[in-house]
């Protein structure tokens, strides 16, 4: 086949391709000869003529986006089983124009209006506020936040004031079907085709990271697309055009690695709101059972790491489980992870079923029971059954690995009230290299960030160092006796100590009970001090000793004459607060 209209050359080029089968070369296109066009034409022609291409090839290329990643995150929130997945979303992504497409935008609007109204986000009640919302209502909302983007105003808002601008009206209601949001979006089988779509849970935080990186991406482009229009019609000078430029770009850097700068009046109104909901729901924190302790730390907060230390052997292992004990008992429908790197978890649980069937310990551990005692297990066994604490026994564990199985544990149970590492200096760090301060210091920093981010309280057993323990009498601890203490203190919100001051484990002690100082040494939000309980090593019990109106312990009482084998069948009591 000829070519006519091309040159001899390319004839022969395309010849000898064909004889060597080989695709034919495709001609380009002869340029016109726009230098002698331009000599034409006036000066003010020739820039818009020049400018016209670089407009033609910036429409040409699509934004940056991933429908994929997209339909990844909102299948999993349509799906409706992981409770803590909404959080862990909007966490990175606030408000809807962080999806591309016109209809994840919808949904995901639909999404965070339902979650702020504590409702559960998952396919059918996202259709259903979609059939009740009048299709160009959302689309309205929709311009109303591209305008507030476009003058720099959207990313730096509250939550409150987000919300304001796609929560759900009374006037907004659909009369119709056809008018309705889900008609708009192709009905609830769009609902099912995105929730089929294959999406991993445990992904969800890194799809969402992306699908911001993306959404940074566009923003640069709008911003560089700006400077770039700007720079062609501008009068002002170079070094002016640059500082402009350089702002933007910084300002979108913060936004990207979390470091933005908020104004005052965004951080009062932020302020106010969590003020408000903490005077609607007063006890939004984890209580302890301890009375003295709780008093001081107004309960473990969302968020909070807390650290509780204690010389070997006093008992801090055994504390920790009779606060979980108290937690799980308070909030019957939230899980407890405990994390032991020391002891066996079958270990652990013969610790648990000593305070709740009041059997010694060895008895227990050596199998010698009663008739009576077998009862007593087999019904505090199964109680125990029914509780919501997760246990895990493994003794070579970076702080990373732990990380990631608690997120991940949190996706699959639901809520979790509290977590509990025993105990921090056993961790791993992720580089073998590092010291023990090096190490300490990434494994409170890691425990602090993970506790803000999934706003549940940890609390993190310690070590305390040998300098503690010289001399005879054991003093009280100080903040500067725990391991790696310098970055323990700075992350921890309060620093626990139980202080047992006689080393004494006679026959009267353990009548009476080991007398253990509860010391608040260090407390972010709220006073120190101290308080007393007595500590019952054979059934694992703690007890609260009351406070006096001199504020005195009745600890600090001298004890009234009785005889020991008295005391030790009447102590402790059923109605005492226990750890069962």
């Amino acid at each position: 086949m000829v070519f006519p209209h091309l040159s001899p050359n390319v004839e022969k080029l395309g010849e000898r391709r064909r004889e060597a089968k080989l695709a034919p070369v495709i001609p380009l296109p002869i340029l016109p000869a726009m230098a002698e066009e331009s000599d034409r034409r006036p000066p003010s022609e020739h820039a818009s003529r020049m400018r016209r291409p670089a407009e033609g090839v910036m429409t040409l290329r699509e934004p940056p986006h991933s429908i994929e990643l997209e339909r990844a995150v909102l299948s999993v929130l349509l799906q409706g089983e992981h409770a803590a997945a909404m959080h862990v979303v909007r966490e990175k992504l606030p408000h809807p124009l962080g999806f591309f497409q016109r209809d994840h935008r919808i949904i995901y609007q639909i999404c965070l209006d339902l979650d702020d109204e504590a409702r559960r986000v998952d396919a059918s009640s996202v259709a259903e506020r979609l059939q009740n919302t009048t299709f160009g209502v959302l689309v309205e909302r929709l311009r109303q936040q591209q305008a507030l983007q476009e003058a720099d105003q959207l990313d730096g808002m509250g939550r409150e004031r987000l919300r304001s601008l796609y929560r759900y009206r009374d006037e907004d209601a659909a009369k119709q079907y056809e008018e309705s949001s889900l008609a708009a979006i192709g009905g609830f089988d769009s609902l099912v085709a995105i929730m089929e779509a294959y999406a991993s849970a445990a992904g969800l935080g890194s799809n969402a990271d992306l699908i911001k990186d993306l959404y940074l991406k566009r923003q640069l482009i709008r911003r560089l697309g700006g400077l770039v229009d700007n720079a062609y019609r501008s009068p002002d000078p170079f070094r002016t055009l640059v500082e402009v430029a350089s702002a933007d770009v910084l300002a979108l850097s913060r936004r990207a690695d979390g470091s933005q700068i908020y104004s005052i009046d965004t951080v009062v109104d932020e302020t106010l709101e969590a003020i408000g909901e903490r005077q609607s729901n007063p006890n939004v924190g984890v209580q302890t059972g301890f009375s003295g302790l709780d008093e001081r730390l107004m309960s473990l907060r969302p968020g909070g790491l807390y650290v509780l230390a204690a010389r070997p052997g006093v008992g801090k292992t055994s504390f920790a489980l009779s606060l979980v004990d108290n937690v799980l008992a308070a909030n019957g429908d939230d899980h407890v992870l405990f994390f032991s790197l020391e002891v066996d978890r079958v270990d652990l649980v013969k610790k648990l079923l000593t305070g709740a069937a009041r059997i010694d310990f060895a008895k227990i551990e050596s199998g010698l029971l009663s008739p009576e005692e077998t009862d007593a297990l087999t019904a505090a066994a199964d109680q125990m059954r029914q509780k919501k604490l997760d246990l895990m026994d493994v003794s070579d564990l970076t702080v990373q690995g732990l990380r990631s199985v608690i997120k991940r544990h949190q996706l699959e149970v639901g809520k979790l009230a509290l977590v509990v590492i025993d105990y921090l200096q056993l961790l791993s760090s992720s580089r073998p290299s590092q010291t023990e301060y090096e190490k300490v210091s990434e494994i409170t920093r890691t425990l602090k960030v993970l506790a803000k981010e999934l706003r549940i309280p940890v609390i993190a057993l310690s070590q305390l160092n040998r300098e503690s323990e010289r001399g005879g009498q054991p003093r009280p601890p100080r903040v500067s006796d725990l391991r790696g203490s310098g970055s323990v203190e700075q992350d921890a919100d309060a620093v626990i100590f139980l202080h047992q001051e006689s080393g004494q484990d006679d026959d009267q002690t353990r009548a009476q009970g080991r007398s253990l100082k509860i010391i608040v040494a260090k407390n972010r939000f709220g006073p120190m001090g101290e308080s007393d309980v007595r500590f019952f090593p054979a059934r694992q019990r703690f007890v609260e000793v009351p406070t006096g109106e001199d504020g005195t312990s009745a600890a600090d009482q001298p004890p009234a004459h009785q005889r020991s084998s008295v005391r030790y069948d009447t102590a402790p009591e059923d109605s005492e607060n226990l750890f069962m």
